[in-house]
């Protein structure tokens, strides 16, 4: 086949055309920093890339939300630690109220601190993060306690937010879990006079009986939550009645155990939360190596390839020079 000087030219054309075009994907690697500008330069990286962005986009909504988390279980933990301390004053004042040595004048004194110390419990069962009360289940822009009757005025919902795929936590707590106990069974303790006291439950209210003897009921009064407590301690000791004071160290008690209790969850909570927030950075530092692998230009590579190109495209041009009478830039022209 006899090859004219129009089909090599064409040839050498081509050949130019192709070393230009390598010249400039190299160029446009090395300016833009990233290999991939459009779906056909890889069509299968492109789609890896697509699944790498959402892995890590989902990633960093599950990251905000674990942020969002940690902030509210904080608070919530700072306010259940003022709570414990309030209630600890409270059993401190009680045992000291309950003192046979103490006159009258003294347990009027203790009485005015309790009262303030039920004030404080009342304004920390109704603590708002921004604007969101945290002890009201749900009803987040209302109050957990009425401030005149110390009814509960939440609801008993539970917010959960997502920190992975597949994974709900709770991150409230509602004011009857923090501020209400129940008792499985009616309890008894004795005192040293032969007299005893009888805590039974009653629906949402616990019921104190004072006995004398087994015929004889001395006082009897009842308590649905923590603030309630208190204002009966300080009435007690208002009124100078050892005997209901003495009634009132075993609820406070219980209150405080319980208090402990909800606490060390809420703590184990945000540990849970602290071992996610690690494993989803790691993951994500996964995903963006991968990303960066498929996406990002290796400069080295990149330069090294653009020097072979245009090595390549001046012996093309010094070879057409030397096949051809006429430059071949001059037929482009």
């Amino acid at each position: 086949m006899r090859v004219s000087s129009l089909m090599i030219f064409e040839q050498l054309k081509s050949s130019v055309e192709r070393s230009i075009e390598r010249i400039l994907k190299y160029n446009s690697q090395i300016s833009s920093g990233k290999k991939i500008a459009k779906p056909s330069d890889d069509v299968v990286g492109m789609i890896k890339a697509m699944d790498y962005r959402l892995n890590i986009s989902s990633i960093e909504q599950f990251k905000k939300n674990i942020d969002e988390a940690q902030t509210f279980l904080n608070f919530t933990e700072s306010v259940l630690a003022s709570i414990l301390d309030t209630l600890i004053r409270a059993k401190e004042l009680g045992l000291n109220g309950a003192t046979g040595s103490l006159d009258a004048e003294s347990r009027k004194s203790i009485a005015e601190e309790v009262a303030n110390l039920r004030d404080h419990l009342l304004d920390l069962s109704n603590s708002k993060l921004m604007d969101r009360y945290i002890f009201s289940g749900f009803k987040t822009d209302k109050k957990a306690f009425d401030s005149s009757t110390l009814t509960y005025q939440g609801d008993s919902g539970i917010i959960n937010v997502m920190i992975d795929q597949s994974t709900l936590l709770p991150i409230n707590v509602t004011g009857t879990d923090v501020f209400r106990y129940t008792l499985t069974a009616d309890d008894t303790v004795s005192l040293e006079d032969g007299r005893y006291i009888v805590y039974r439950q009653n629906g949402t209210d616990i019921d104190v009986e004072i006995h004398e003897s087994d015929t004889t009921l001395i006082e009897t009064f009842s308590f649905s939550n923590f603030m309630e407590i208190l204002d009966h301690l300080a009435s007690a000791l208002e009124n100078n009645n050892i005997l209901k004071v003495k009634s009132l160290l075993k609820p406070i008690d219980l209150a405080i155990n319980q208090v402990v209790n909800i606490r060390s969850d809420v703590g184990a909570r945000l540990n849970r939360l602290d071992k996610q927030a690690s494993r989803l950075e790691d993951i994500s530092v996964d995903f963006k190596t991968f990303l960066s692998g498929i996406e990002d230009t290796n400069i080295v590579e990149a330069v090294s390839e653009l020097s072979k190109a245009e090595v390549a495209l001046q012996a093309l041009r010094q070879t057409s020079a030397q096949l051809l009478s006429q430059s071949l830039f001059d037929f482009l022209k």
